[in-house]
């Protein structure tokens, strides 16, 4: 069996896509191996300098256009011949010994060079419902690990594993289970110049880049209705560019909040949490697990084959959450979900650490066992 020292990782599209990727690559060159990310999609540029400060080199192929519509598919067929070809010289240099796909079509041309050149294929899916990129992929792939237990199973061409979804090591569950919720309280208004208090409940709320009126102005307006003011405290994630338009929202609130942009301390602001309402991405649904967090999923409407839906169908089976459709919001809505949560707080803390049998920490490292031992 040929021992693997070098691994090309197809990371393009979305940071769905991409940070798992870069995750494995770290951990990768952490064992000594030597890793390259492919990289395709109008983010590329800003993944390959985010990849370059952890170490990682990245090459960047031919943006593709998704194959939608008339022009659409023409300009892809076109696009995918000429990612193809660049793939093939690119891979031809590197000459790895495996090639990991992350999902999303722009994976296809590398994966499909991979294939003509004979370099084992290994893909990986962020989702409970596999993607068709890499169900279509899968015909030439070794194996496929996967987030979560797969609805869709019956179309892949290959064999499966569930590994879990690699997290980014930042994440340090262990050193915020060690805190106490003062420690917490402290640490978090020191960083963000909040004046949180320790007996209130802890209300997160964040719905991505995509999608997020109906936490940005829905939930602010039903959590006004809530009279028990001292109950509860909110953080709320806007996303960029909307932090001044939440304010306005919130203007009349007399329970503590703090209204952040964006954050890379996630660990702490789940470590606060007592409840978290959210989308459900792969990625957020498998952070939501390692924190064993009680949460209210919203799944983005719009997402692809309403993957987000069966992501929250996985999460709330354990019982640690609840699913709510994006046309079903409304402030009347989240008022009750508060209320229902502030009269048993303690009864959703518990139902939160169900979740915890579905977290798989290591699953980075399990991805590259896998691709390891062939």
């Amino acid at each position: 069996m040929k021992k693997i020292k070098k691994i090309v990782i197809l990371c393009g599209g979305t940071g769905g896509h991409f940070y798992p990727g870069l995750t494995v690559a770290r951990k990768f060159k952490e064992q000594g191996g030597n890793v390259e990310l492919f990289l395709i999609g109008r983010h590329s540029g800003n993944q390959a300098e985010i990849a370059e400060t952890y170490g990682i080199e990245s090459t960047v192929l031919p943006q593709m256009p998704p194959p939608t519509g008339l022009v659409g598919k023409v300009l892809f067929v076109l696009s995918l011949i000429k990612a193809l070809f660049a793939a093939m010289r690119a891979l031809h240099k590197e000459k790895p010994d495996a090639v990991l796909g992350m999902g999303s079509f722009t994976s296809f041309p590398t994966a499909l060079a991979a294939h003509l050149l004979w370099i084992p294929i290994y893909l990986h899916d962020g989702n409970a419902r596999v993607g068709k990129a890499n169900v279509f992929i899968s015909r030439w792939a070794k194996k496929i690990m996967l987030a979560f237990p797969p609805v869709n199973s019956e179309h892949l061409k290959c064999s499966y594993v569930v590994t879990g979804m690699p997290l980014r090591p930042e994440l340090h569950i262990d050193t915020f289970r060690q805190q106490t919720k003062k420690s917490l309280v402290g640490e978090f208004n020191e960083k963000f110049n909040a004046k949180f208090k320790i007996r209130p409940k802890v209300v997160l709320v964040f719905g991505g880049s995509q999608g997020a009126n109906v936490f940005n102005s829905l939930f602010p307006e039903g959590a006004l209705q809530i009279e028990d003011f001292k109950k509860f405290q909110v953080i709320h994630i806007t996303g960029k560019g909307n932090e001044a338009e939440v304010q306005i929202h919130y203007k009349n609130a007399k329970f503590a909040y703090k209204i952040l942009e964006s954050t890379e301390d996630m660990s702490l602001l789940y470590s606060l949490a007592d409840i978290v309402i959210c989308r459900s991405g792969g990625s957020t649904v498998a952070e939501l697990a390692l924190f064993a967090k009680y949460a209210v999923l919203i799944p983005y409407p719009y997402a692809t084959d309403d993957h987000q839906s069966n992501n929250a169908d996985f999460y709330i089976a354990s019982g640690a959450g609840v699913k709510i459709s994006d046309s079903d919001c409304s402030p009347a809505k989240f008022a009750e979900i508060l209320l229902t949560f502030l009269a048993e707080p303690a009864k959703f803390a518990k139902l939160g650490e169900q979740a915890r049998t579905l977290a798989r920490p290591d699953a980075a490292t399990e991805v590259l066992k896998i691709i390891i031992e062939g």
